[in-house]
């Protein structure tokens, strides 16, 4: 492709139509392709544009020069309402599909009333993008913070939903602190300043620390930030110890977010925290009234009664021990 000077040459769009102009009577249907107008230029057309500015240089000079005292031509504050109204677009968005799928979002009520944390019918929105695509009904669960409590802590058995209810309960109180609709009917939050997270996290061989060790300092580290208006989820903290060990280093943590007054939820397995001190909260998954092995994955306030209900599940799999013995006994 060769790029010239414009000298009066003829238009070639006038010849190329006057030349199919003939066939316009004889044809019934309409061959007209519609020409995307694209913001950007392809590579071709850059290139196009690269001979041009070299055969007028003074011309894109000036053009040059004029970007670039304009280049802060956009006002911050537009600037930065532009960048964060895409957001909350593209989020009401999103939530369309659960909102037509019969689940409830909500404006949450904002108080001052310090720990307050309150939602009724709330829900996790990554499991309930999988409930939709896989058309599976969704439990959604209710929970209360008030007054002296500070403290969530879930205990119930493996596999009943413990870490989808505590991820919910954080997701709700992030998506309020930003403004949003929260995935819950009704809600009223104290908005949190941080929200912390101590999950477990794999073992990597670059890391000089054990497992224990990795999940104190990073523990030591939040609780050396959080504030009274912080919120502090914990999955399964100090689970890689013994049951004593882990019962004494997750007091000294409760102890210590009772101390801060922030609020917090501790998915664990020992139950004696539930019953710590007033500030707690006891939550616990429940199972099938007749069927032991079944999740109902629904949380009930009530204390917590240590009850795993491993057996149950083995015994479903069939890898209980009289199940054991007869396989091996063939």
């Amino acid at each position: 492709m060769v790029v010239e000077r414009y000298q009066g040459q003829a238009d070639y769009t006038e010849g190329a139509v006057a030349a199919f102009e003939r066939f316009a009577a004889e044809v019934s249907k309409d061959y007209h392709a519609r020409i995307e107008n694209a913001a950007d230029m392809n590579h071709v057309e850059a290139q196009i544009l690269d001979c041009v500015a070299e055969l007028y240089p003074d011309t894109f000079a000036l053009l040059d020069g004029f970007c670039r005292r304009h280049t802060h031509f956009v006002e911050p504050t537009i600037a930065q309402f532009d960048h964060e109204i895409r957001f909350y677009l593209h989020y009401l968005a999103y939530i369309r599909q659960f909102r037509a799928a019969g689940l409830h979002f909500s404006y949450p009520e904002i108080t001052t009333e310090p720990g307050f944390l309150s939602a009724d019918d709330a829900f996790d929105l990554a499991l309930a993008a999988k409930a939709i695509d896989t058309r599976i009904p969704l439990v959604c669960n209710a929970f209360r913070l008030s007054g002296v409590e500070r403290i969530f802590v879930v205990t119930g058995p493996n596999q009943g939903g413990k870490t989808t209810f505590a991820r919910s309960i954080g997701q709700c109180a992030y998506l309020a602190s930003l403004g949003c609709p929260v995935p819950a009917r009704r809600a009223k939050f104290t908005l949190p300043d941080r929200i912390y997270t101590h999950f477990e996290r794999r073992e990597t061989l670059s890391s000089l620390h054990g497992r224990l060790e990795e999940e104190l300092v990073r523990i030591h580290d939040i609780l050396c930030r959080a504030t009274a208006t912080s919120l502090i989820v914990m999955n399964e903290s100090f689970s890689s110890t013994t049951l004593s060990d882990a019962l004494w280093i997750a007091t000294q943590v409760v102890e210590r977010v009772i101390e801060l007054r922030c609020t917090a939820v501790y998915v664990t397995f020992i139950d004696q925290l539930a019953s710590l001190d007033r500030a707690c909260v006891s939550m616990v998954g429940e199972v099938a009234p007749d069927d032991p092995s079944r999740r109902t994955f629904k949380f009930t306030r009530r204390p917590a009664d240590g009850l795993a209900y491993a057996a149950a599940l083995a015994e479903k799999y069939g890898l209980d021990h009289d199940a054991l013995r007869q396989r091996i006994a063939r």
